[in-house]
């Protein structure tokens, strides 16, 4: 009858009227996660950029790409949430990948003379790393500083840093390198 068809039509308006206000919620939760997610991404993009002047070189200008992404101008356009997300996760992928491994990498650098010069550069990950001239002449150790990297001429580690740079190129049965760790930078401050 009438009143049993406006008895189910007032309980079906306020069940949608429930279902709206469920709805609600749960949009304004998610758009508090999102909003927490985005500021904390922003702090992780802050302290990325802070340690990229210690990333060494060649590893830095490999992931500028991804950082011109995350650093877009307002003529860009911007990122989503999630491509965001995906940058610096790669980013910081590619950075602990280098972290982990002996890498080889032709640089040019200047030292106490102020001569620029090109090396070949082992890096023993993000701690320290050995360079030697192609004649095998001039050498020494680096690490990084507060402003980049930090080159020490040390002309008496040639000839195993040579040794070192013919090992990663299979040029050499591999042995273990005599070359000295340095003391972190601020350990000796």
């Amino acid at each position: 009858t009438l009143k049993e068809k406006l008895k189910r039509s007032e309980e079906e308006a306020s069940g949608a009227d429930q279902q709206r206000s469920d709805l609600m919620e749960r949009k304004e939760k998610a758009e508090e996660a999102t909003q927490a997610l985005f500021r904390g991404l922003q702090k992780v993009e802050k302290k990325v950029d802070e340690i990229f002047s210690l990333l060494p070189t060649p590893l830095a200008e490999r992931l500028s790409p991804f950082r011109e992404k995350l650093n877009a101008g307002p003529k860009q356009a911007r990122l989503t949430l999630r491509q965001r997300v995906e940058t610096l996760v790669s980013l910081m992928q590619a950075v602990q990948l280098f972290h982990l491994t002996v890498s080889l990498e032709r640089q040019e650098f200047t030292l106490d003379d102020n001569q620029s010069r090109e090396f070949q550069v082992m890096y023993f990950g993000l701690g320290t790393a050995y360079f030697v001239n192609e004649s095998g002449t001039v050498a020494g150790f680096g690490q990084p500083g507060e402003n980049g990297w930090e080159w020490t001429r040390s002309d008496g580690l040639a000839r195993e840093i040579s040794t070192g740079v013919d090992m990663l190129n299979n040029r050499a049965m591999p042995r273990f390198l005599e070359l000295p760790v340095p003391a972190p930078a601020a350990a000796t401050k």
